[in-house]
């Protein structure tokens, strides 16, 4: 799994310690690559992210997928504590949007929730179709951030799990908040889609 990070998210391991295994592959400071014990990666590769109209360095982090679920819940938490206590100004008050990407990711990769599954009609929803009605929302709706993308797909999988015209009304929420019928009807198809994967691994998860 591949994951763009801001620099900034990235502890310095020779301030904070942990069990870093410096593994550098190259002497480039531009391109360096570190090993972590578990066999995640840190990678500085020259890319970059376009933030706003700026644009940044970035970090490439690969993770297992129980780690990417470690991840999620300590931005999770990271998240709850910041609406509570946050004062100084910063880019990003909350990681929401990106623990709740990690974590649909690690269920694709078969790091299931320890949670009762989202049903459909007695069909599990799974993590992956999900994630895929929200790539078909971040191709097709820009404007939409990334955590408006995430809570309107988890909300039509919500009501999809109604077995009395639920169906109808995910459809419904879907075409109020997409800009054309065209691009509610891809998210529609792509949340009630199954993967033709057969390596996926991906359970429901619960809204």
């Amino acid at each position: 799994m591949l994951a763009h990070l801001p620099s900034t998210l990235i502890p310095n391991p020779a301030l904070e310690g942990g069990d870093l295994m410096a593994e550098a592959t190259q002497f480039n400071p531009d391109r360096l690559r570190l090993a972590l014990d578990n066999g995640e990666e840190v990678e500085l590769d020259g890319g970059t992210l376009l933030l706003g109209d700026e644009e940044s360095p970035s970090v490439v982090l690969r993770l297992t997928p129980w780690r990417a679920r470690s991840v999620a819940r300590v931005l999770e938490e990271w998240s709850a504590v910041s609406r509570v206590f946050h004062r100084a100004p910063r880019p990003v008050l909350t990681e929401l949007e990106l623990s709740r990407t990690l974590d649909l990711a690690a269920s694709v990769l078969g790091e299931p929730e320890p949670t009762m599954p989202m049903q459909r009609g007695g069909q599990t929803v799974p993590s992956r179709q999900r994630l895929d009605a929200v790539a078909v929302l971040a191709e097709r709706e820009t404007r939409l951030s990334a955590l408006q993308r995430l809570a309107l797909v988890d909300a039509a999988a919500s009501w999809l799990s109604e077995p009395n015209g639920g169906d109808q009304l995910a459809h419904a929420l879907l075409a109020a908040a997409c800009m054309t019928e065209v691009t509610a009807e891809h998210a529609y198809l792509a949340l009630i889609t199954p993967s033709e994967n057969p390596k996926d691994h991906s359970e429901g998860l619960l809204s």
